[in-house]
């Protein structure tokens, strides 16, 4: 099976959700033999180099296009009247629609695969078979900023791109011979503007810690962690809202207990909410795991959001008891109260919080659940196997 890969960005080094899933899957589809290309942008020498020291042996060629900022700033820009999506706009190329065509047309793939909204112009009128992963409704998640968003301009820009999104997202289906989505209420959400009878219920995986490591983790009474990229609003969010909403009523109850924001590019006011030690901001750490082995309390609080959280599920992973909101556990699917705890309300979630604080067996058994969970449901190759299964049904169906 011969398969075209088209992503925004280039898959190494793996920072990002989007990034490390694209990584993964062509180190997985290469390992079953798939002969895989890969077309992304980039935005300079370097990461060009990179991506090809790294990933050169596994995919069997790689076409990169220079897309600088400025360039990708301008297009966004002209695009505000049109009905185009912004983040589309951001990643508009004539060199890219090019070499795509000219790929198409010389090596006849048995199948196209194209990851995220921003890449489907690429692909809508390629003659092959083609698939699209959304991973998840950015109607859905923009709604959600436009809710829980304090500043004016960046409510208004949210608004804007909601209003272009939906009607953009729903209609592209129709252009794709599948649809991938990470949960069930990502299609629900397509549904409520046009029937997508294509859509396929297929989340990602997660790296685990190995049973070894999880076994030596030596806890630290009181810690309360939250992880992820604090470069995204979305988590910028998520952690403001627990530090002056529900953590002050931790403290209260629990005098020991400590806040860890644990991720890369803290944006000024997740900086700003710290206090060691009991507010600790870590910025960019060599290993997330390092940190969610240490503490006794995992927590998502999102408000925003939509598809699978990964830092819900290194959580789990971790053998950690989490309490998270019900928009981090859409796309997950864990089972409240049995693997995990639910909680949207400032007090409730502080309650839920303190209570596990307060009892190591509620810990232990709600730690040991999630972590069983996660292995059964949650590892890349499960997952990947199923994609796999309709890549090639799909491309054997056309032929």
């Amino acid at each position: 099976m011969k398969l075209l890969v088209l992503s925004s960005r280039p898959p190494w080094p793996p920072t990002r959700a989007d990034q490390m899933t694209v990584e993964r899957m062509l180190r997985f589809l290469a390992a079953r033999g798939v002969a895989v290309d890969l077309a992304c942008f980039v935005e300079n020498a370097a990461e060009d180099e990179t991506l090809r020291s790294e990933l050169g042996s596994v995919c069997r060629q790689i076409a990169t296009v220079r897309l600088p900022r400025w360039r990708s700033f301008a297009s966004t820009a002209l695009s505000l009247p049109g009905s185009a999506p912004m983040q589309v706009a951001y990643y508009r190329s004539a060199e890219m629609t090019r070499l795509v065509r000219e790929r198409v047309a010389r090596e006849k793939y048995d199948l196209a695969y194209v990851h995220l909204i921003r890449m489907a112009e690429y692909a809508r009128g390629l003659p092959l078979p083609k698939v699209i992963g959304l991973q998840i409704s950015q109607a859905l998640n923009l709604e959600r900023m436009v809710a829980h968003v304090g500043d004016p301009a960046r409510r208004l820009f949210y608004h804007v791109e909601t209003r272009k999104v939906r009607p953009y997202e729903a209609a592209l289906c129709r252009d794709f011979d599948r649809v991938f989505l990470v949960g069930e209420r990502d299609v629900e959400e397509l549904r409520k503007t046009a029937p997508v009878a294509n859509a396929v219920v297929q989340p990602h995986g997660q790296d685990v810690p190995s049973p070894a490591r999880l076994a030596a983790a030596r806890r630290e009474p009181g810690a309360i962690v939250m992880s992820g990229v604090m470069a995204t609003y979305t988590n910028v969010n998520a952690a403001t809202w627990f530090a002056r909403e529900i953590f002050p009523q931790i403290e209260r109850a629990v005098p020991e207990a400590s806040f860890w924001i644990v991720g890369r590019q803290p944006q000024r006011e997740v900086r700003a909410l710290a206090r060691p030690p009991r507010v600790v901001v870590t910025g960019e750490v060599p290993d997330v795991y390092d940190w969610l082995l240490r503490a006794e309390v995992g927590v998502a609080p999102l408000r925003i959001g939509a598809g699978m959280q990964n830092k819900l599920v290194q959580a789990m992973a971790s053998g950690l008891p989490v309490v998270a909101t019900r928009v981090a556990n859409e796309g997950i699917g864990a089972e409240p109260e049995a693997q995990l705890l639910l909680r949207d309300e400032p007090g409730a979630f502080a309650e839920a919080v303190i209570g596990l604080l307060h009892d190591r067996a509620a810990r232990e058994r709600l730690g040991g659940a999630a972590r069983a969970f996660v292995e059964r449901s949650w590892t890349w190759d499960a997952n990947f196997e199923q994609q796999l299964a309709v890549f090639r049904a799909v491309a054997a169906r056309r032929r």
